[in-house]
């Protein structure tokens, strides 16, 4: 009678296991929820920031015209310089958008400077005549299209107005000297790649070609020519080509 007991007990003790495990495996298993992904980097925002590269004078012409009679082409001048300097500007982004729009505005110094020296005789130019040009800085105001194809990469077209110093003087033996100091207005157009290497700064590059177009200078300068006093004017004609790196400080 005690052994069927036992017996009994312990079927219903199995019985009743298996019954609430069937029970614990029908309940839904409840486990934390992953956090959920980083926000996409946004350019949206204003940044300001320091550059510097190299500039190349493409193309400065200069003729001299005395009574609308062109006397001297100096010819091509390749000449290079240093630039350095800042820019500031607005990007904005959309969300869910791989496409930036922006602004930007850039200050440079530069050193351009040239000395031609007559070694011969033209016209009513005579040897040891100079002619000087030179450029101490350059300034633009761009917009800027770009398009962040890898999230923190921005690869963007950029072009604007640009401004320039150019200063044309001429040192005639005997008669002296005259400069003609101004800004010079023209366009630029470019293209740069831009990373955010942390959310606030990024680095970059950026190429731009300037063109300024013929500029006439010493438009009121006077020279001999035999008995007559004829009219002066200096013409250059200026195009240049830059590279610089920049760093952008976003807040």
């Amino acid at each position: 009678m005690r052994k069927t007991l036992l017996l009994a007990s312990s079927a219903i003790l199995a019985v009743t296991m298996t019954t609430a495990s069937a029970a614990d495996l029908s309940r839904p298993v409840y486990t934390k929820a992953p956090p959920p992904p980083p926000p996409a980097f946004n350019w949206t925002g204003f940044y300001i920031g320091l550059n510097a590269g190299g500039k190349w004078i493409t193309n400065s012409n200069q003729h001299v015209f005395v009574g609308g009679t062109d006397f001297t082409g100096f010819g091509d001048n390749n000449q290079s310089s240093w630039i350095a300097g800042g820019q500031i500007g607005y990007n904005w982004q959309a969300p869910g958008s791989n496409w930036v729009f922006g602004i930007e505005g850039d200050i440079d110094a530069q050193d351009f400077q040239r000395n031609f020296v007559l070694g011969t005789a033209i016209g009513p130019f005579i040897p040891g005549d100079t002619f000087s040009f030179e450029s101490k800085w350059q300034a633009s105001i761009r917009g800027r299209i770009g398009y962040a194809a890898w999230d923190r990469a921005l690869l963007y077209v950029t072009g604007g107005v640009a401004f320039a110093q150019a200063k044309a003087s001429v040192a005639l033996v005997g008669l002296g000297v005259v400069t003609d100091d101004t800004t010079v207005v023209g366009g630029t157009v470019g293209a740069g790649l831009e990373y955010a290497i942390w959310n606030n700064i990024s680095l970059g590059i950026e190429g731009r070609y300037t063109f300024y177009g013929d500029q006439d200078f010493n438009n009121n300068f006077t020279v001999p020519v035999g008995a007559v006093v004829t009219p002066f004017r200096d013409r250059i004609d200026l195009n240049t080509a830059e590279v610089m790196g920049k760093i952008n400080f976003r807040f």
